[in-house]
Parts: structure tokens; C-alpha cells; sequence
């Protein structure tokens, strides 16, 4: 993987912004993941 060259300081926190959003769409979803998990499947007789 190769570094990817920032030049600003502004450019760093959107960068830092970006990846914090990106980490938290996958925390809820893996929340979302286990909250779903270990169900049975029940029908009305």
C-alpha cells in the first residue's frame, strides 16, 4: 500500500473526518449484525 501525499491541514482533518464517519457506519452496522443474530424463525399456527 502505498502513502498517500496530504498538503494541507485542512485536506488532514477532512481526511481524519472521513475515516471517523467511515468507522462509524461500520460499528453500527456489526451492531445491527449481532443484534440480528441467534433468532428462530417462529410461524402462527
Amino acid at each position: 500500500m502505498g502513502t498517500q501525499e496530504v498538503s494541507t491541514e485542512t485536506q488532514i482533518k477532512q481526511r481524519l473526518l472521513d475515516l471517523e464517519e467511515q468507522n462509524r457506519k461500520l460499528q453500527q452496522e456489526l451492531l445491527e449484525e449481532r443484534k440480528n443474530t441467534n433468532f428462530t424463525q417462529t410461524y402462527p399456527k
